[in-house]
C-alpha cells in the first residue's frame, strides 16, 4: 500500500484572499472544480493545498479553537529546487504580505530555510533540503 498526501488544509478567515496570497507567492494553480463558499484549493504537485472557511468546522464535526489567534499549531513547508529559489521566494512572500520570522539560514540538518507568518498568522517555511546518500 502506498499512502500519499491528497490535501493539506488551513482554516482561514478569508479563503479567497489567503489562497490568492499563496498563489501569488508560489505560482500555484487553483483547483477550480473544488471552489465553493467554504473552500479554495491550490494544486501543489499531487497535493491540494486547501483553505477552509470557519463554516467547515461544523461540516467536519470539529470544534473550533476557543482562541484561534493563540500560538501556532501547524505549519506548511514548501520545497524549492535550490537555495537561490528560497531567497527569491522569501522576497516574494514578504512583498505579498508575509511576515518573515526567520530569514534564510542553514538549519542544523543542512536545509536552507526561511520561516514566515502568512497574512492570517499561519506559519509556513520555504525550504531547500539536499539529502546526500552515504
Amino acid at each position: 500500500m502506498t499512502t500519499g498526501l491528497s490535501f493539506a488544509s488551513v482554516f482561514a478567515d478569508d479563503i479567497g484572499k489567503l489562497s490568492d496570497f499563496y498563489r501569488r507567492v508560489f505560482g500555484f494553480d487553483e483547483v477550480v472544480e473544488l471552489r465553493s463558499e467554504h473552500f479554495r484549493g491550490l494544486r501543489v504537485g499531487d497535493t491540494v493545498l486547501g483553505f477552509s472557511a470557519h463554516t467547515a468546522y461544523d461540516m467536519l464535526n470539529l470544534a473550533a479553537p476557543e482562541n484561534p489567534g493563540d500560538g501556532v499549531s501547524s505549519f506548511l513547508t514548501f520545497e524549492m529546487a535550490d537555495d537561490d529559489e528560497v531567497d527569491t521566494a522569501t522576497k516574494t512572500a514578504v512583498a505579498a504580505g508575509a511576515t518573515c520570522v526567520k530569514a534564510p539560514a542553514r538549519t542544523y540538518y543542512g536545509a536552507w530555510q526561511s520561516v514566515f507568518l502568512d497574512p492570517e498568522g499561519n506559519a509556513f517555511r520555504i525550504n531547500h533540503l539536499t539529502l546526500e546518500s552515504p
